[in-house]
């Protein structure tokens, strides 16, 4: 039944309903009402859909204004990372090819993607691009790997058959890793007489970039930037040698012409080295009057184009024999080898000079050199601490530790890596002293990569220290002189972060003073004296 209402009763009805509504407070503009706690603390679920679009209605002139949030901001000044897809065996090397290239602000900003298969991740949609082992073109990135065992261990070399069964297989003692991340504890194995510094080396890998279609230009910049950073890689291969005494024989020998004769059997592989390092023990030129001391060293003139022909690059002069025959023959020869191209460090005309740092730029790396000297007083009572150097006056750097530590951190700001040349320790004593110990380490402390020590006339030991070295001694090189003919190259590869590589490479003094190779046999004779030495420093 439908009840029935007269006219008046309807409009009173719908009046009073009109009027009853609720009326809620209004929002401030930009200002959202308060959320029960349990729902504010709630994290918001993800979207999988875009956000609506806001359309204001509203009697106001203008819209109100909405302040942009930070993640907005950052969207519009960064763009959006693109993931490249590599296996993990490749991630620090690609890792930190990226991270550099980010650093310098490339137009697409690539993140790495470590997985199992670049190529399944590449057609997933996960990656925008993909490290594969095939590709057209040069390969974007070469990778080299070394076998890689214990410094002191006795193997030394394998075939490449052996090397491919290591990497496909493994193995108990040498650990297959890139050649880049090596530290100067271990040593790469040879691999059919090639090490992997050698073009010829075979242990290398190579990788190429594809894309999904839509990023292929990114992809083709991305290559080219990889590919030149690879190929840009500062590497540089120090050779650093023992005492150089060019008096006596050799000097007879150069005083006739012959400028060849002091390193004719190992000049070959001093010239092909980035640099040649060493210690001149002796004064060099023409001036001066003997010191009064036990023994005195002069090399001739000329003995300062032996050395340039002979490869050397660099010679600490902070020594016992540096002012043997006073000062104004050390004046002459820093001039005599300045003038061949041979830098001169640890002496000068006062104490700034003696200490000051020399930056040598080879292959992209800068390097800086100091020298110092801390021997005992000899046994005829001459003190080499007498030739230090003043502000006034000419002379030595003396090896006080804390003096190397200012020296050393200062260099740092000036050079990528920093090698400091030390004479310090007891003539023929195998074991390092203990002022030698306390002035390489506080080198290598105050950020040093790299110290090469003399004086001892045997072959000392080496420690290492992360990516530094200390090489304690190294023996005699070209020296004509009573004591052991054990010597060598120490081949040093340097890169931006330190030490890679140390390299023995034996040889012997001849009794003219002229360093030869060492037969198969004594050379794994010197090796395993070394390594044995090295073995007691580093048990620790």
């Amino acid at each position: 039944m439908i009840r029935r209402y007269p006219i008046f009763i309807v409009l009173w009805m719908v009046l009073t309903a009109c009027g009853s509504q609720v009326q809620r407070p209004a929002t401030p503009h930009g200002t959202a009402p308060r959320l029960p706690s349990a729902v504010a603390t709630m994290a918001a679920p993800e979207l999988t859909m875009p956000a609506p679009a806001v359309t204001y209605r509203s009697t106001a002139a203008t819209p109100p204004a909405i302040e942009p949030t930070t993640e907005k901001v950052a969207q519009d000044t960064e763009p959006s990372p693109l993931m490249l897809a590599a296996v993990e065996a490749w991630s620090d090397t690609v890792g930190s090819m990226l991270s550099r290239m980010n650093a310098q602000g490339p137009a697409a900003n690539w993140r790495l993607l470590p997985v199992e298969n670049p190529s399944a991740a590449l057609a997933a949609g996960l990656a925008q691009a993909a490290l594969t082992m095939e590709g057209d073109g040069p390969p974007v990135i070469t990778r080299t790997l070394a076998l890689a065992v214990p410094w002191t261990s006795r193997w030394e070399a394998v075939t490449s058959t052996e090397a491919e069964a290591i990497v496909r297989n493994g193995h108990s003692l040498a650990r297959v890793m890139n050649w880049e991340e090596m530290e100067p504890g271990l040593r790469p194995l040879k691999v059919d007489d090639y090490s992997p510094a050698d073009p010829a080396y075979p242990l290398n890998e190579y990788r190429w970039i594809q894309s999904t279609p839509n990023y292929a230009a990114e992809a083709r910049e991305l290559a080219t930037v990889l590919r030149a950073a690879g190929a840009s890689q500062p590497l540089v291969l120090l050779a650093a040698v023992g005492d150089i005494m060019l008096d006596r024989g050799l000097g007879v020998a150069i005083g006739r012409g012959d400028l060849d004769y002091p390193f004719a059997a190992v000049s070959s592989v001093l010239q092909s080295a980035d640099l040649t390092v060493g210690n001149l023990e002796s004064a060099l030129g023409d001036q001066g009057s003997a010191a009064t001391k036990s023994y005195t060293f002069r090399a001739p003139p000329a003995a300062a184009g032996a050395l340039a022909v002979g490869g050397v690059d660099v010679l600490s002069l902070a020594n016992n024999h540096a002012m043997d025959y006073g000062a104004e023959a050390l004046i002459q020869g820093i001039q005599l080898l300045s003038a061949e191209g041979i830098v001169a460090v640890g002496a000068g005309a006062n104490l700034g000079q003696a200490r000051a740092p020399t930056v040598v730029a080879v292959r992209g790396l800068r390097l800086a050199f100091l020298a110092y000297v801390n021997v005992p007083v000899e046994g005829g009572g001459f003190d080499t601490r007498s030739w230090e150097a003043t502000d006034l006056s000419p002379g030595i750097a003396w090896a006080d530790p804390e003096v190397i530590r200012a020296d050393v951190a200062a260099a740092r700001s000036l050079a990528d890596q920093v090698i400091v040349l030390l004479h310090s320790g007891y003539e023929y004593v195998e074991a390092p002293s203990e002022p030698q110990m306390a002035a390489a380490r506080a080198a290598v402390d105050a950020g040093a990569s790299l110290v090469l020590g003399h004086h001892s006339h045997v072959l000392q030991g080496i420690e290492f220290h992360g990516r530094a070295a200390i090489v304690y001694g190294l023996g005699n090189f070209a020296f004509q002189i009573d004591g052991p003919a054990e010597t060598g190259v120490v081949n040093v590869w340097l890169d931006l972060q330190g030490v890679r590589q140390i390299e023995l490479l034996p040889a012997m003094v001849q009794n003219t003073g002229q360093p030869r190779w060492a037969t198969p046999a004594e050379a794994d004779q010197t090796r395993a004296h070394v390594y044995r030495l090295t073995d007691l420093l580093n048990a620790r």
